[in-house]
């Protein structure tokens, strides 16, 4: 009888999810004898409460980050942590929720998001399972949340040195915790044709490429001061723009170039083939997701980060400051004025990217694949 694997996650923003789906994507690929399933508990959560909590998240953190940020930081105390985990299981356990996994019966859990562990915890101390629980967080920070049910957690995946001497600080056994970085599938195309990709988007590679994302959703309007500043003071700059799922943004940056007659911007709605779009640019300006981060270094592509959401993107550009993998701008002028200088002496891109190169985490998949065969 094969093994079974559960990968679960909440859909509070793509990262989880994202996170998720690599992992379950890489063990279908290279393990035959595994059955592998992925759970967002947000579709099996009480009726409507769970949907309207998805959508206050994303409302606070696209449009207020200072409160969100006041929220996250209630939520990395003891206390605040306490609340929030009692509140979320009252939403996420349920008999649908239950049949869902006592019907799959997991043999090991992996968790992309910090209400995964507690759930499972439930379902395992209630006899309806009896899953070891592998824990991944998705950012370059561990609250209080992440840490609830450490006792019950064979293992922590982490993405630096840093969050692991924190969560020592705080308890937690060194031999639970992982430093693998946070995984990403291995992404690299071996037939990407620079050449075809230029003549697709009508460019001729003379000049640096920037590869603009942003922020989909409601985040996308937040971005557009800077994509216009860069857009209209760097006519040496090539930018690919990918609004993602907000129409009313796509439109908004195409009439600005329609109106100033740029010829510099390329633009894109949902864009599905981002790999290759990494591969062909020299760098990126994005918020600081932890996953558009990750992605970003799996490529060695410096990164310059624009209007956080508080909370964990904070930790975020942070560490990719520290660690001199990019930068991060509170103002479309500052932002304007470091691209001008980047675009007269480019070989600070290059010094970026060789800081990237030294990073070791492009395995971190297959850590989490050996190291569930371990748990297994």
């Amino acid at each position: 009888m094969k093994k079974k694997v559960l990968i679960v996650y909440a859909s509070y923003g793509s990262g989880h999810k994202a996170i998720a789906n690599y992992i379950a994507n890489y063990i279908k690929k290279n393990d035959k004898n595994l059955e592998v399933a992925t759970l967002d508990i947000i579709t099996y959560s009480m009726n409507v409460i769970g949907s309207i909590s998805q959508k206050v998240n994303s409302f606070f953190m696209l449009k207020t980050p200072r409160i969100h940020n006041f929220f996250y930081n209630l939520t990395s105390t003891k206390l605040g942590g306490d609340f929030i985990d009692s509140l979320s299981m009252s939403i996420f356990k349920n008999k649908k929720m239950e049949n869902q996994i006592k019907n799959f019966n997991p043999d090991v859990v992996i968790a992309t998001h910090f209400f995964g562990p507690s759930l499972i915890k439930y379902y395992n101390d209630k006899g309806v399972t009896n899953a070891k629980i592998i824990t991944v967080v998705t950012d370059y920070d561990v609250i209080e949340l992440w840490m609830k049910q450490h006792k019950s957690i064979e293992y922590f995946v982490v993405g630096n040195k840093n969050m692991e001497k924190d969560l020592i600080k705080r308890g937690i056994s060194k031999n639970k915790i992982k430093v693998f970085g946070i995984p990403i599938a291995p992404l690299n195309n071996d037939k990407f044709d620079r050449e075809k990709m230029l003549k697709e988007f009508n460019l001729k590679g003379k000049k640096p490429i920037c590869l603009f994302f942003g922020g989909g959703g409601n985040g996308s309007s937040k971005t557009l001061p800077y994509i216009k500043k860069v857009a209209k003071s760097n006519p040496n700059l090539d930018i690919i723009f990918i609004s993602g799922k907000n129409e009313k943004s796509k439109i908004a940056v195409e009439e600005y170039v329609e109106k100033n007659k740029l010829k510099n911007v390329k633009i894109l709605g949902f864009a599905t083939n981002i790999p290759e779009l990494l591969q062909l640019c020299d760098f990126v300006i994005s918020k600081p997701g932890g996953i558009q981060l990750s992605e970003c270094l799996y490529f060695n592509k410096p990164v310059f980060m624009i209007r956080n959401s508080g909370g964990q993107e904070i930790a975020n550009y942070k560490y990719f400051e520290s660690e001199g993998y990019g930068k991060y701008f509170r103002t479309s002028f500052g932002l304007n004025k470091y691209i001008k200088s980047l675009l007269n002496n480019v070989d600070i891109i290059d010094e970026l990217s060789s800081n990237m190169k030294k990073n070791k985490n492009n395995d971190a998949i297959d850590k989490v694949y050996k190291l569930l065969k371990e748990v297994l």
